[in-house]
């Protein structure tokens, strides 16, 4: 009278495998430790009835314990700097709770580390941004609002970085995902150092392909753009010359260089 759990070719590296059966008496669970019996089963857990509730159940708990030790050691070989392992792991679980998220985020935040320090940035970076990404999207809620905003600007210089190293119509895909992460970072900060920087960034990337096929008729809403855009960059500058805002001193060349670069921008699409 004892559930029996029998895992039918489980897919290698998985903590928790998706096809399982029971075999023997399915008894339901009560309270605690305590079982009472229902009816002898022996199917595969996607064609059960009644008892499929205590498969999911089953399957939930055991999916939770994987995460949590899992998350042990993430957090162990962060604290250690060992980033080249958790690198080297694969994260199974996609489910919207803390655990999986701190799992994805740990892990993009390795990635970032080995990219900045210059440890095969082009994947670390691409890897980085996807880790990121996962890790925010299945964060329930924050409490640290410091904490979210330095994930979300890390995930905006992985995108920034990778689109750095790439070119063509390689760049299309993350440039839209750069595009949303700026977004997403100038909603949580609005006029901040980081977040006007990396919006106006997106907006000259977003402009520049432009600018090779520009004619009489495009002109006009291409150079209202870059202007715009300019001006904000300009006015977070002068603002900083007057009063220095925080986070300037790690920003202050990123935004002369951004300057020059729209400035250059304006001038390729004959603006006035």
């Amino acid at each position: 009278m004892v559930l029996k759990l029998k895992i039918l070719s489980p897919r290698r590296g998985r903590c928790c495998p998706s096809t399982y059966r029971f075999t023997g008496t399915v008894r339901r669970f009560i309270a605690g430790d305590t079982f009472r019996s229902v009816s002898p089963v022996r199917r595969s857990i996607s064609k059960q009835r009644g008892p499929a509730w205590v498969a999911c159940l089953i399957i939930s708990l055991i999916c939770s314990g994987c995460i949590r030790q899992q998350l042990h050691r993430f957090e162990k070989h962060a604290a250690d700097g060992d980033h080249e392992w958790i690198a080297a792991q694969r994260i199974d679980c996609q489910e919207v709770s803390d655990g999986c998220s701190r799992l994805h985020l740990i892990s993009g935040d390795a990635c970032f580390r080995l990219a900045e320090a210059g440890k095969k940035p082009a994947v670390n970076y691409a890897i980085a941004a996807h880790e990121l990404e996962k890790g925010l999207a299945l964060r329930p809620s924050w409490e640290n609002t410091a904490v979210q905003l330095q994930i979300q600007e890390n995930l905006c210089e992985s995108l920034k970085s990778w689109l750095d190293l790439q070119s063509g119509e390689t760049a299309g895909q993350p440039l839209d995902r750069f595009v949303e992460a700026a977004k997403a970072l100038y909603q949580l900060a609005p006029e901040t150092v980081p977040a006007v920087y990396y919006l106006a960034n997106a907006r000259l990337r977003q402009v520049q392909p432009m600018l090779r096929d520009i004619n009489v008729a495009t002109p006009v809403p291409v150079c209202i753009r870059l202007k715009r855009t300019l001006t904000r960059v300009l006015s977070m500058m002068e603002t900083t010359n007057a009063s220095p805002l925080p986070d300037w001193d790690r920003f202050a060349d990123n935004y002369r260089r951004l300057s020059f670069d729209l400035g250059v921008a304006i001038g390729a699409g004959g603006c006035r």
